[in-house]
């Protein structure tokens, strides 16, 4: 998963700095945000301190941070066993495909 993450990641990144410099820093704050709270997560895991809401990390793939989640998630070998949780980032992941692809969909082939 990690290496489909950092293709994913950077080819997210390429794609939006050429549609525009606003969705590329977009992307890139999005993922390094999404980044750094599955490494808090972690980190509170382990500390038994105050977790992030499961919610709060789909929410976070959904708009677009899930190739620095799914980075973050093997490196840091976070919730990479809990069944429930990978199921549901999946289907964010799968939402913000289907999203994104619609969204270019309308942007280049209906004008």
């Amino acid at each position: 998963m990690k290496i489909f993450g950092l293709i994913s990641l950077t080819t997210m990144l390429v794609i939006g700095f050429m549609i525009s410099l606003n969705l590329g820093y977009y992307l890139v704050a999005i993922n390094g945000i999404s980044g750094f709270i599955t490494w808090r997560d972690k980190r509170a895991a382990s500390k038994q301190q105050w977790r992030i809401q499961e919610q709060t990390l789909h929410g976070f793939a959904l708009i677009g941070g899930w190739p620095a989640g799914v980075i973050a998630q093997e490196v840091f070998r976070h919730k990479t066993q809990k069944s429930p949780f990978k199921w549901v980032y999946r289907l964010m992941i799968l939402l913000n495909f289907s999203c994104a692809s619609l969204l270019a969909y309308i942007t280049f082939f209906t004008q």
